[in-house]
């Protein structure tokens, strides 16, 4: 184990969630949080914070570095101001030193702010994941679902707005809704049997017309995406924070990648595709959720431009995982890892109307994966490069 004074980030990701918990208590560390109330799946998830960490970092670091340079610096000189570029970034506390070779932090004056705000999402995020499958469970004796905000100085007025809102189970909005939908986000979702509504009065609400979807604003300035949002009484529409706006419990939370260099991201996509989560998902490709999306591959600037594709990532639906394990051949984990080979390190590319098809020799074989816009659509292993 290492010593006491320093965090290891990639050795606590190794241990089980009740040994990491008190790998990081014995850091000084304070965590709320009972890992034995999660279900598998929820362990499954913690996975992700480790590799969004490592991005940020690097993020952030290659920003300033950058600027650094645009200023006319050295390299030397920004270095020097390595240490306090990540304090003034927000992932070093005063007093916590960065070792050089390994990266590991040392000393346990403060918390990274940053990494709190991470750990403590995924920690929140992983809970309910557990949490909504245990509700489910028990959804013919609790058939609705109340939403409970703490409602102190620190709650948001929307979310306020949302306190005691409540819906049956199977209610779409839940799709959304379902907490935690935003950073630092202390709602819970509680459910209720039929005679909890009548003896707090609840009221039993339907999203039916009150669905609508919006354009926000999400990874690079300028780029947004289409999301649900819920109208509200007063007119407004009720969306989740960027980033947000899906059911822990029923499809896996993956980052942003537009925004973080390609290479950075390629690693981030690797790490996905040889990580529990994905594993859990690829052993039980029936009963994944329709909206689950899996980083597949990132596409390097100049595939962007010669291909013109207005985004780097090649995302990995489950319809399509569905599709191909129907096949003769189903893909194992291992075949998806060389789908990302192949997109990323393609020998052949061609057209073919709106989709592109990357070819990649494998042995006496090639991989050949389609993309069209930014989904897979389709992969074969084949005797040549060209269109069969």
């Amino acid at each position: 184990m290492p010593t006491a004074d320093d965090v290891d980030l990639g050795y606590a990701y190794t241990l089980k969630p009740e040994e990491a918990i008190k790998y990081f208590e014995s850091k000084g560390y304070v965590i709320g949080f009972r890992w034995h109330d999660v279900k598998d799946i929820a362990n499954a998830r913690a996975f992700t914070v480790a590799g969004v960490l490592k991005l940020d970092v690097l993020k952030d670091v290659r920003d300033g570095l950058t600027a650094a340079l645009a200023d006319g610096g050295t390299f030397r000189e920004f270095a020097a101001q390595l240490e306090p570029l990540l304090e003034s970034k927000g992932w070093l506390g005063k007093k916590l030193i960065v070792d050089e070779d390994t990266g590991e932090l040392h000393g346990r004056q403060l918390t990274p702010r940053r990494l709190r705000t991470i750990f403590d999402t995924n920690i929140q995020s992983s809970y309910n994941a557990g949490r909504y499958q245990q509700q489910m469970a028990n959804v013919a004796d609790r058939p609705y679902f109340e939403r409970v905000a703490v409602m102190d100085l620190h709650t948001r007025p929307k979310h306020a707005a949302l306190n005691g809102f409540t819906a049956r189970a199977d209610d779409p909005v839940w799709e959304f809704l379902y907490t935690p939908d935003g950073y630092h986000c202390r709602c819970r979702i509680r459910a209720r049997s039929a005679s909890d509504v009548e003896k707090y009065g609840l009221t039993v609400q339907s999203s039916e017309g009150r669905l609508v979807e919006v354009e926000q604003e999400y990874g690079q300035p300028g780029q947004t995406i289409r999301t649900m949002g819920l109208k509200m009484p007063d007119g407004s529409v009720y969306t989740a924070d960027p980033g947000f706006g899906f059911n822990p419990g029923r499809v896996a939370w993956q980052p942003e990648l537009e925004k973080y260099d390609y290479r950075s991201a390629r690693q981030y996509v690797t790490g996905t595709l040889t990580g529990p989560d994905f594993a859990r998902g690829l052993a039980n490709v029936s009963e994944l959720d329709a909206r689950q999306r899996y980083p597949l591959a990132i596409r390097s600037p100049e595939q962007v431009a010669a291909t013109g594709a207005a985004r780097q990532t090649v995302n990995l639906t489950a319809d399509v995982m569905k599709r191909l394990s129907a096949t003769d051949t189903p893909p194992t984990a291992a075949d998806y890892v060389l789908m990302q080979q192949t997109i990323e390190r393609a020998e052949h590319v061609t057209q073919d109307g709106n989709a592109w098809r990357y070819a990649l020799q494998s042995g006496d074989r090639w991989s050949v994966a389609t993309v069209e816009d930014d989904v897979l659509t389709g992969w074969v292993m084949q005797d040549t490069p060209e269109a069969s």
